[in-house]
C-alpha cells in the first residue's frame, strides 16, 4: 500500500507541475498575443502614414508631369515659330529680290548714260586741248 501512496503522491505532483506549466504557458501566450496586437496597431499606423505619403507623392508627380507638358509645349512652339519664320523668309526673298534687281538695272543704265556723257565731255575737251588728246591716245582711250 505504501507503494500505492507513493505512486499517488508522485502522480499528484506530476499533475500539479503540468498545471503550473500550463498556467505559465497561458501567461506567455497572453504576452505574445498582446505583443501581436501592439504590432498590428503599429503596422496599421505605418500603413496610414504610408498612404498619406503616397498621396502627397502622387500630387508632386502630377505637378512635375504638368511642368514637363508646359516645357515641352514651349519648346514645340519655339520650333514651330522658327520654322514659320524660315518659311516666310524664303517666300519673302523673292519679293525682296525683285526691287533690288530693278534698282540695280536702273543704276547700271544710269551708269551707262553717265559713261556716255563722260566720254563726250572728254572727247570735247580733247579737241580743245591737244596735250589732253595725246594723253588719251597714249592710254588707248581715243
Amino acid at each position: 500500500m505504501r507503494i500505492l501512496h507513493i505512486i499517488t503522491v508522485v502522480f499528484i505532483f506530476l499533475l500539479m507541475s503540468s498545471f503550473v506549466a500550463q498556467a505559465q504557458n497561458t501567461q506567455r501566450d497572453d504576452e505574445i498575443i498582446e505583443r501581436l496586437i501592439r504590432l498590428e496597431t503599429q503596422m496599421a499606423a505605418m500603413n496610414e502614414k504610408f498612404e498619406i505619403q503616397m498621396t502627397a507623392m502622387n500630387g508632386r508627380i502630377d505637378d512635375l508631369r504638368s511642368l514637363v507638358y508646359v516645357v515641352l509645349g514651349g519648346i514645340m512652339t519655339l520650333i514651330c515659330g522658327l520654322l514659320a519664320m524660315m518659311g516666310y523668309v524664303m517666300w519673302d526673298r523673292r519679293t525682296v529680290i525683285t526691287p533690288v534687281v530693278k534698282k540695280t538695272k536702273e543704276l547700271e543704265q544710269g551708269f551707262e548714260d553717265e559713261k556716255v556723257v563722260l566720254w563726250k565731255v572728254l572727247k570735247g575737251y580733247a579737241r580743245v586741248e591737244p596735250r589732253f588728246a595725246e594723253v588719251l591716245k597714249t592710254a588707248g582711250m581715243l
